[in-house]
């Protein structure tokens, strides 16, 4: 039977459509962790393993404003919202074009956003993110909470060693 498909292999057809465009690449992480102290340090390292993981190489800008994006806001999180929130989510997502990285709790206060020219860490994610093109947004939880949500393009500036 082998013999035979492999004798009429020149007689079939092999024109294979060529497929549509392909699809955007996304990958998505999402962990849920205990609101501390230390939930800033395990944020960092899980953070740096996953997007480490996903090609997003340490050195590079991108991976840089990321982790810090995500220990600012874990610190955010556990100052702010610990009382009301004893969980929070991280959440990493990263496509083709673009890396978004969150903090998700359960406490009922939508912030306002940083301005330019405010002071403060939530602020200073706000600016690096406009910096790299990006930007910060919060979106609210189904629960009645938050998602702080920073997105960074994948772009070749931005994702060059510095």
């Amino acid at each position: 039977m082998v013999i035979r498909r492999w004798r009429d292999r020149d007689r079939r057809d092999h024109s294979v459509p060529a497929p549509a465009s392909p699809p955007e690449q996304y990958r998505k992480y999402r962990m849920s962790l205990a609101s501390s102290w230390s939930a800033a340090k395990v944020s960092r390292r899980i953070t740096v393993t996953v997007l480490t993981g996903w090609g997003v190489h340490p050195k590079t800008t991108v991976h840089d404003a990321a982790v810090l994006a995500v220990t600012e806001l874990v610190t955010n999180t556990v100052r702010h919202a610990q009382s009301r929130s004893p969980f929070f989510e991280l959440l990493l997502v990263v496509t083709d074009t673009h890396l978004e990285v969150g903090v998700g709790d359960n406490h009922p206060g939508l912030q306002d956003l940083p301005e330019e020219g405010d002071t403060g860490g939530l602020a200073v994610v706000a600016d690096l993110a406009r910096h790299l093109s990006g930007g910060l947004t919060i979106r609210p939880g189904p629960n009645g909470g938050k998602t702080l949500l920073v997105r960074l393009p994948l772009t070749p500036s931005a994702a060059t060693p510095e």
